[in-house]
């Protein structure tokens, strides 16, 4: 029994003429005729009786038909749903990000490409970046978005966007006065940094305090980038951060614009090489598109 005898047989079930049915079916009489010939062999019944004018279901053509349209429509959405994954529009992704870069603008755009392909589930992994790249080179991962470029050869980066990087202070501190500061306003400041080792933006960080000379005063040093707003209101000092992080920060905080020459993070989409998932290259194809259309951006 095959595809294409049922959707013989079910139009033939609605036009009860051979000839009729033969001309929806772009064929000729003939070789409709073996197809249902074929079809009742198969089953072992007749499902049509047939005279010389007229033909009509039989007892078992009636029940056959409503499987076969139950079938039909079931092959229908199969193939629908196969087109949709050679196509990318549906399957799933696992991402791999931190909190900060969802701050960001990973957030938003995510929210868009859901809405624009809710047919692909996203699964979202917040982890370290050492943790990702793992995930990534073991397959665990379809995409992750970084801070910095990956140093893997089987893996491939773009550079997605950029997000300011900004000077975030306790309300009372002595720089809010001003409308910007500038590195050099910041040599003699007790900082909090992100452990220097944890990352190569930890030490992006860390070289733009030591810019200016001198040894920095480091108060403390964490692991989560989330975790310094608190202590910088608690008083253990000051910290520069992405902009994310520090404008969506509430409480007894100011964060203050670094000029002149305000430095930047780059956010990298980075994936496999070799990947071969349809879904991930409408993804890639979609967070360029967004972006393009200043869907976030430095500034």
């Amino acid at each position: 029994m095959r595809i294409r005898q049922l959707h013989c047989f079910v139009v033939l079930a609605e036009e009860l003429n051979f000839t009729r049915a033969a001309q929806r079916l772009n064929m000729s009489q003939p070789p409709l005729s073996l197809q249902i010939q074929s079809l009742e062999r198969a089953l072992g019944v007749e499902l049509f009786q047939r005279s010389s004018r007229r033909i009509t279901l039989t007892r078992a053509g009636e029940v056959f038909e409503r499987g076969a349209r139950r079938i039909l429509a079931q092959h229908d959405l199969v193939m629908q749903e196969l087109q949709e994954i050679r196509m990318g529009q549906h399957g799933v992704l696992n991402i791999g990000t931190t909190g900060s870069i969802l701050r960001a603008g990973l957030a938003v755009l995510l929210a868009k490409f859901c809405d624009e392909f809710p047919r692909i589930t996203v699964h979202l992994h917040e982890q370290a970046p050492e943790l990702q790249i793992n995930g990534l080179v073991s397959g665990r991962m379809d995409v992750i978005f970084n801070r910095s470029a990956p140093g893997h050869e089987d893996l491939a980066c773009d550079l997605a966007w950029q997000e300011d990087m900004v000077v975030l202070l306790p309300d009372d501190h002595p720089l809010c006065d001003r409308a910007q500061v500038a590195l050099d306003d910041l040599k003699d400041q007790r900082h909090i940094v992100l452990r220097p080792d944890s990352s190569d933006f930890a030490a992006l960080i860390m070289s733009l305090i030591t810019r200016s000379g001198g040894r920095p005063r480091v108060s403390q040093q964490v692991v989560d980038a989330q975790s310094i707003p608190s202590l910088v209101a608690a008083g253990f000092g000051i910290s520069i951060l992405p902009a994310g992080i520090a404008t969506l920060t509430s409480g007894p905080l100011a964060f203050r614009p670094i000029a002149p020459d305000g430095p930047v993070s780059d956010i990298f989409t980075i994936y496999h090489r070799s990947h071969d998932n349809p879904a991930l290259t409408v993804f890639l194809d979609a967070i360029r598109r967004f972006v393009s259309q200043g869907a976030v951006g430095a500034g």
